[in-house]
């Protein structure tokens, strides 16, 4: 059973408390199925961490994460990380060097409001998409 907590706000209007961070969701198409290594520059602020792949279950970890790199999650389908920050590089490697990708750019964010629009909080959050460059090449007999 899930439970939902509700608040009240002015009018009668009930309002629940799902949160949201403030943040930029970077997707990885396709997804990647290995181990890969995250280089960022956000806001002139270098990172770098790792998103791991486990090998029982499927689970994923952030690991060895360094310098501005404040990473809220991450899978095979891409990352989030916290903070609004005016213009990102990023590079993902994926290990196994089935996946390679690059972005520049000036996030834009949206306003999520995760309980209605006037119900609290209040979050920018943007989302960018790095698609794979590596070429894969059949061998003709």
């Amino acid at each position: 059973m899930v439970g939902l907590s509700v608040l009240s706000v002015g009018c009668g209007q009930e309002c629940s408390d799902v949160g949201c961070i403030d943040g930029v969701q970077i997707d990885l198409v396709p997804e990647i199925d290995s181990t890969y290594d995250v280089t960022q520059i956000l806001d002139g602020e270098a990172g770098a961490f790792t998103c791991a792949s486990s090998d029982e279950g499927g689970g994923w970890t952030v690991r060895d994460s360094v310098g501005a790199a404040d990473v809220e999650y991450c899978t095979g389908e891409g990352f989030t990380l916290r903070g609004t920050p005016e213009s990102v590089e990023i590079t993902v490697n994926a290990e196994d060097g089935s996946w390679n990708g690059s972005l520049t750019a000036s996030p834009t964010y949206q306003v999520v409001q995760p309980n209605g629009p006037d119900c609290p909080p209040t979050c920018p959050f943007a989302r960018l998409t790095i698609a794979n460059d590596v070429k894969t090449f059949e061998v003709q007999p």
